[in-house]
């Protein structure tokens, strides 16, 4: 009998005002559509510091799944297929990518493993077979319980992060400890998705314009010396100060040894860590393509990033 994979964790992420802007759209966000689900791609935009808490978030281990009510939907408002508009859209956005068709590059990294949406609303839905109760809209559990079978996770080592009390009452339900539940709005302690990133990483509230950060990352191998190979280190070195300058951090310092890079950035350490999965990623795909083997660990070793 083959051996069952080890469950992982996960963070589970409402989508509408948690990862990208709703409550403060426009009154163009909602022509023909009752207020409060987003179904227009124009108007998806990401909160400040979402694309580094995701980083850091993945970098960690967890896998990231999105689980949101559309009612939208049941009230005619749209379709499923604007739904999965907005969700390119947003992918788009997190990776900071340009596609003309919304769609994503074959070698564009997964930040969002999942995105589940519920097309139900037992109560204003208008279109006949949506207007029911479903065990996927929140607080029920569905979403959240179809994403542990799908991706074997383990709920009691996840957390969930949302803007309304239902989206945390369906984690609870889905077996996320109450502790690891965390709700982000304007007058909850914890005000956004990149705050809430910072505590689940247990990261020190350093979150400001005069923040310096430094980070090491490590060979997979601590006895093999891949960067003393000049061209391993000048394509590492370059490819630093690339992600650097197309992000628009300020890299105050970069030191590579044979068997490490260490970076100082003029950043919190958030957008450092998430600066430092961006650099472990793309080197790790192009030392992949030239010898078979990753530069640096993958979020699924041993810690890493420090």
């Amino acid at each position: 009998m083959p051996r069952a994979l080890p469950l992982r964790p996960a963070i589970f992420l409402d989508r509408d005002d948690t990862v990208n802007r709703n409550a403060d759209l426009p009154d163009a966000a909602w022509e023909g559509v009752k207020w409060g689900d987003l179904l227009k791609p124009e108007f998806a935009l990401l909160f400040e510091g979402v694309p580094e808490a995701l980083h850091a978030l993945k970098d960690a281990g967890y896998r990231i799944v999105v689980i949101t009510n559309q009612g939208g939907v049941a009230r005619a408002g749209g379709t499923m297929r604007d739904v999965d508009a907005c969700n390119d859209r947003m992918r788009n956005l997190i990776h900071d990518t340009k596609h003309d068709d919304d769609t994503l590059s074959l070698f564009d990294d997964q930040l969002v493993d999942t995105w589940y949406a519920c097309p139900f609303h037992p109560d204003t839905g208008v279109v006949p077979h949506l207007k029911v109760e479903h065990n996927w809209r929140k607080p029920h559990p569905g979403m959240i319980l179809a994403a542990c079978k799908e991706l074997n996770l383990d709920p009691a080592r996840s957390w969930m992060v949302g803007d309304k009390q239902r989206d945390l009452d369906a984690a609870i339900a889905a077996g996320v400890p109450t502790s690891q539940t965390i709700r982000v709005a304007h007058d909850s302690p914890v005000a956004d998705l990149a705050h809430a990133a910072r505590l689940i990483l247990d990261i020190e509230d350093d979150h400001d314009s005069h923040s310096t950060s430094t980070v090491t990352l490590h060979s997979t191998d601590p006895y093999a010396h891949p960067l003393a190979d000049d061209r391993v280190r000048s394509t590492v070195e370059a490819a630093a100060r690339g992600i650097a300058e197309r992000t628009g951090i300020t890299l105050t310092h970069l030191e590579l040894t044979d068997s490490s890079v260490i970076a100082t950035l003029a950043i919190h350490k958030l957008g450092a860590l998430a600066f430092m999965a961006q650099l472990r990623n793309d080197t790790n795909r192009w030392h992949r393509a030239h010898t078979g083997q990753s530069l640096w660990p993958t979020p699924k070793d041993p810690k890493h990033t420090d």
